[in-house]
């Protein structure tokens, strides 16, 4: 459906992105997610025709747009920001965006009714701009894009500017029009949690480069390098070298942790161990690594608290644990996790 081959844009002399290739397909919701400033936007621009790379190519369909003009793709896109013609409303801008593909006026009004009632804004359709929240204008927004039926649907941060509570209910309701319309899907974010909630397959992006594409299971469970191991997901880090041939990285304090052979590395390579905070118990169990502490922080999220831990032989260590529970500061514990639980970065030899 699409694929965006060795992409290379440059801005004076600064590359944006550099050599960057993925696919979508048919049917797929594949993400760009990266910091602010690591290229996702001008990937997205370049798919969409809004900008000319220095190198490489677009395809849509097997064939090559990389140099045909935006209204020559057929690509729907929401912006960040509101992109609703002020003094139309909600159904005369679907209609004006269905008239370069739709002449029949009566069936652009069938059109925007049924795309409206999509994305579940029906009852807004004599509305205009200004009267609609912020929800109500990304779902009009949503339902210009779709009208026409695009090969691929391009969102740019489609959630900036809305509340955490209308965050979620947004991009729930991205995902359930994507999977009963069966739409190829181009997302954009900086949020992770946004990334893995909705994404078949997620592109690392830093520092114009791709780091790592894959499953959502795969980028958090093995990530490949220490940025996407940091950056999707949050995990206590070790840093030390692999020994015992792969088996096990002496950290830098002088402590072992076994690591089962997970991950790249062999003895010598200075390596990173990463734990998710999930994989770590805050009692005495049947773990490969165990180290005892303090806890010196506890941080409530309702559902679950995390607590820090600091250690003596490993430094601080994060788990999750019930929210509000009896954790206190303070308090002596003990915190372990399996071999298995471990994730191995390490450098070449």
């Amino acid at each position: 459906m699409l694929e965006v081959r060795n992409l290379t844009k440059k801005y004076g002399n600064e590359a944006a992105v550099k050599e960057i290739s993925f696919v979508a397909d048919e049917g797929e919701f594949v993400t760009l997610l990266g910091p602010s400033g690591c290229g996702k936007t001008t990937v997205l621009k370049a798919v969409a025709g809004l900008e000319k790379p220095d190198n490489g190519k677009v395809l849509l369909r097997n064939e090559d747009v990389t140099g045909t003009k935006p209204e020559e793709r057929n690509v729907g896109i929401v912006f960040q920001s509101s992109s609703l013609f002020p003094r139309m409303t909600v159904r005369e801008n679907v209609e004006y965006a269905l008239k370069p593909h739709v002449t029949d006026r009566g069936e652009r009004r069938e059109r925007a009714e049924d795309v409206l009632g999509l994305v579940k804004i029906a009852e807004k359709a004599d509305t205009y701009p200004d009267s609609l929240s912020g929800g109500e204008a990304r779902r009009a927004e949503l339902a210009r894009a779709l009208s026409y039926k695009p090969d691929v649907m391009l969102l740019d941060e489609p959630l900036t500017g809305l509340d955490r509570a209308l965050r979620t209910e947004i991009r729930d309701e991205i995902k359930r029009i994507q999977v009963e319309t069966g739409v190829t899907m181009l997302f954009v974010t900086h949020d992770q949690e946004e990334a893995i909630s909705v994404s078949d397959r997620i592109v690392v992006l830093n520092d114009g480069e791709k780091e790592q594409a894959g499953t959502p299971r795969r980028l958090y469970r093995r990530p490949e390098t220490r940025f996407v191991a940091e950056f999707v997901g949050e995990s206590t880090r070790f840093d030390g070298v692999v020994e015992e041939g792969g088996k096990g990285v002496r950290l830098t304090t002088g402590a072992k942790v076994g690591v089962n052979g997970r991950g790249e590395g062999d003895e010598g390579n200075k390596a990173s161990v990463y734990v998710r905070p999930e994989n770590v118990e805050l009692e005495e169990g049947d773990h490969n690594n165990v180290f005892s502490g303090e806890v010196v922080e506890v941080t409530e999220m309702g559902s679950y608290a995390e607590a820090r831990v600091e250690t003596e032989r490993v430094g601080e260590v994060i788990t999750k644990v019930d929210g509000f529970s009896d954790v206190r500061e303070g308090e002596d514990v003990v915190v372990g996790f399996d071999d298995s639980d471990a994730i191995v970065v390490a450098d070449d030899a």
